[in-house]
């Protein structure tokens, strides 16, 4: 009777043994060995590539496809977050007092901006004098010359030229004359009153002539002073004035101006505070330019969705992410997971073996008989 029982503790005690270590080598060799050895090698580890593939595609397909995204993004509650920020940046943007571009902008980004506006400068004196050469800016003064004599006609130069006024207008007047004089110098094929103004510059002097310019204008204007500015204008002659003016457009003294001019307005607009956008704005402008733009901005976000979904090509993604996973890394995913699940397989292993074990001692006393 003894020997009985110990045959069924034996037979018991190695089908269980037998059943939760076999059990045990394969759960182990799902991850192990990393590497092949003596022929053997992991299941995971060998089949990485194709598990990487495998998730991607589950994922990229099944999981994370554009409209079940879009379906999150609503059911979260970002429709709702993303209406609430939009409403402040527009209310940001309009209702806060801001300073100049100068202060606002980073400093490499002022920088590259500088540079632009300084390159702009000279483009803009150089389209200005080209755009002085032409037919349509001829009878853009023409026009405007006929518009001041209706508008001025009647009125006496002293209305207007006060005599601070008629000093600074003789003193660039000088200064126009000399710089007309000098440039005419250059000129290939000079007239004979050209070489005339030459000689007399040479001999009396640049400033000398400046000055004698300056006070012959100035006289002048000083014994027109009770004159009308038709009387002056139909003296001098439309088609001189406008050829002054053409001439004065076209000179270097009008592209070095036009130069400064964009320089300085550049400069002006990088230093000019922009306040308050919203005070040329109704007071709700905010509130209304936000609820307006919410709807399209999700119509948007909705349209560009699947687009954006291709170009990331999530499944690739997903891919090279889990081939960058080392072994040990990915059988710490998954044991993390299914720890539990593995654990009961190798306890189900002991307790089937030792079932095993109890039935083969059962049948073999049953043979025996």
């Amino acid at each position: 009777m003894t020997s009985l029982w110990q045959e069924l503790l034996l037979s018991v005690l190695i089908g269980t043994v037998a059943g939760g270590v076999t059990n045990a080598i394969a759960v182990w060799m799902l991850f192990h060995p990393y590497e092949k050895r003596f022929g053997l090698h992991g299941a995971i580890p060998k089949n990485k590539v194709r598990l990487a593939r495998s998730i991607g595609r589950t994922v990229g397909e099944k999981l994370l496809t554009p409209k079940d995204l879009l379906d999150e993004l609503s059911r979260a509650g970002i429709r709702e977050t993303l209406d609430a920020k939009l409403a402040e940046l527009v209310s940001r943007a309009l209702d806060v007092e801001r300073g100049s571009l100068r202060s606002l902008l980073p400093p490499a980004v002022l920088a590259e901006v500088e540079v632009a506006l300084t390159a702009l400068a000279p483009a803009v004196a150089e389209s200005v004098e080209r755009h002085a050469a032409t037919p349509a800016f001829e009878g853009q003064v023409r026009a405007a010359v006929r518009r001041l004599r209706t508008e001025v006609g009647d009125r006496t130069v002293g209305e207007v030229l006060t005599a601070a006024r008629r000093a600074e207008l003789a003193s660039q007047a000088a200064v126009l004359a000399t710089e007309l004089i000098e440039e005419s110098r250059n000129a290939d094929e000079r007239s004979a009153a050209a070489r005339i103004g030459d000689l007399l510059l040479r001999m009396a002097g640049t400033d000398r002539t400046r000055g004698f310019v300056e006070r012959t204008v100035a006289e002048a204007l000083g014994r027109a002073e009770r004159r009308s500015w038709g009387d002056v204008l139909d003296a001098i002659g439309e088609d001189m004035v406008v050829r002054w003016i053409l001439d004065a457009a076209q000179s270097p003294r009008a592209h070095a101006l036009a130069a400064d001019g964009a320089a300085s307005g550049a400069t002006a607009l990088l230093d000019k505070p922009l306040g308050r956008p919203g005070r040329f704005l109704p007071p709700d402008a905010a509130a209304r330019i936000a609820a307006a733009a919410a709807p399209a901005l999700w119509q948007w976000l909705e349209d560009q969705l699947p687009r954006l979904a291709e170009q990331l090509d999530i499944q690739a993604m997903v891919e090279r992410k889990v081939l960058g996973f080392s072994t040990a890394r990915i059988e710490e995913v998954i044991r993390g997971v299914t720890d539990r699940e593995l654990r009961m397989i190798v306890r189900l292993g002991y307790v089937l073996g030792a079932m095993i074990g109890l039935m083969t001692f059962v049948a073999g006393l049953l043979l025996g008989r």
